[in-house]
């Protein structure tokens, strides 16, 4: 059965068909909606799940990861800069390690569209020293769920899940499974050595961190890395990964490039079997990485001699890597001529305050209370009252009253 779903539905959707007995989130868009879909197909399949909005990432990670100590499969959802406030428990919890499955669900924002930075949660994992797995459509969110859970309790490692904003965003034909009860959380095993190590075994713990890793890309390097496209006479390859992955396969078709270019997907950017990849793109003639935000994939393989992406300026590097962005790279790659387009016309419309709401009259209030002050804001709505000249300074979640 197939249904038509927000990428975030089908995350929240692929999390109960893979037994997560809980889930925590703060909002923030575009992670909002898995928390919220989560809870309403738990209680539509009258499923035993539970789903907490907590005080902020922190908390919301603490609590879910403390369901994996018992061995409850978890989860985790936030905005890319909500995994700043997160990063505390984050990067400790990877020497921990956890019992129960454990996924961090980090949704980034390239342009940004609703966010203050364009960061690259894919480099958090890449530093935390934990998987990570880059989906490129809703359906693929779904599917790559039951692939994070298999790897995080194999390996006892908590795994970050990094969709984009066009992907939680997207809808699609997602193909539904069964919801099956979820068996209750097995107990907490005292183990203070681990759970609550000293400095000397965080060290020892650190090792061992090194050493899932090392093992983890022997075993799943392979699995996550595939060629979607070209023929056999191809002469170029593209490696991508995430929604960028999918726009270039839609483009590389409409130019009718498959038989010239090569396309290669890479699921899990971290860690990567660099060395393998590599000796699969090696044999053609020219290389080039087309990934969002970061050149993670990239700074992996190094050889900078043969290929192009971010750092030689063949990717822009930075903003949102929409099809007409890839398609000009595209062009400029394959040697195609460049395509006139036709300028947009007409002013650009500012975000504004929706008609009736109540912050109007509070920006109006403060502003005929303190007409000469400095208008410190928060992050959200508050930030629109940029237009009714309330607002100076915008800085991060907290920063100021709101």
């Amino acid at each position: 059965m197939k249904k038509i779903l927000l990428g975030n539905e089908a995350i929240a959707r692929g999390l109960l068909e893979n037994g997560c007995v809980f889930a925590a989130s703060y909002p923030g868009t575009p992670a909002s909606e898995i928390l919220s879909s989560f809870l309403q197909a738990a209680r539509a399949e009258k499923s035993p799940a539970l789903a907490e909005w907590s005080i902020n990432e922190k908390v919301a990670f603490e609590t879910a990861l403390a369901v994996s100590y018992t061995g409850g499969r978890a989860a985790v959802s936030m905005k890319q800069v909500g995994l700043n406030v997160a990063c505390d428990p984050l990067m400790s919890s990877a020497y921990t390690g956890v019992k129960g499955g454990f996924l961090v669900i980090s949704a980034d924002d390239p342009g940004p569209h609703s966010s203050q930075t364009e960061q690259d949660s894919r480099l958090m994992a890449l530093a935390a020293k934990i998987p990570v797995l880059d989906p490129a459509t809703p359906q693929e969110a779904k599917d790559l769920i039951s692939n994070a859970y298999r790897i995080s309790e194999e390996f006892e490692i908590p795994v970050m899940v990094r969709p984009t904003t066009r992907v939680c965003h997207a809808r699609q034909g997602v193909s539904l499974g069964p919801i099956p009860t979820p068996p209750p959380p097995s107990g907490f095993p005292k183990n203070p050595q681990r759970w609550a190590a000293t400095p000397r075994y965080r060290l020892i713990l650190h090792r061992q961190l090194n050493q899932k890793i090392e093992n983890l890309s022997a075993q799943y390097g392979q699995e996550f890395f595939k060629q979607v496209l070209g023929g056999k006479k191809a002469s170029q390859a593209i490696v991508s990964s995430g929604v960028a992955l999918a726009h270039t396969y839609d483009l590389i078709v409409e130019l009718g490039l498959e038989e010239k270019v090569a396309l290669f997907q890479v699921q899990m950017p971290f860690p990567l079997q660099a060395a393998e990849v590599f000796r699969e793109i090696e044999p053609f003639q020219s290389i080039l990485i087309i990934e969002e935000t970061a050149p993670v994939i990239e700074m992996q393989l190094g050889r900078r001699d043969r290929i192009r992406g971010r750092w030689d300026g063949s990717v822009p590097p930075q903003g949102e890597l929409v099809p007409d962005v890839i398609e000009e790279i595209l062009r400029k790659f394959s040697g195609l001529a460049p395509e006139k387009k036709t300028q947009a016309t007409g002013n650009p419309r500012r975000p504004t305050l929706c008609p009736g709401c109540p912050h109007r009259a509070a920006f109006y209030a403060i502003r005929e209370a303190l007409p000469r002050a400095i208008y410190p804001s928060d992050i959200g709505c508050y930030t629109l009252g940029l237009n009714l000249g309330a607002v100076d300074t915008v800085l991060c979640m907290g920063a100021a009253i709101s």
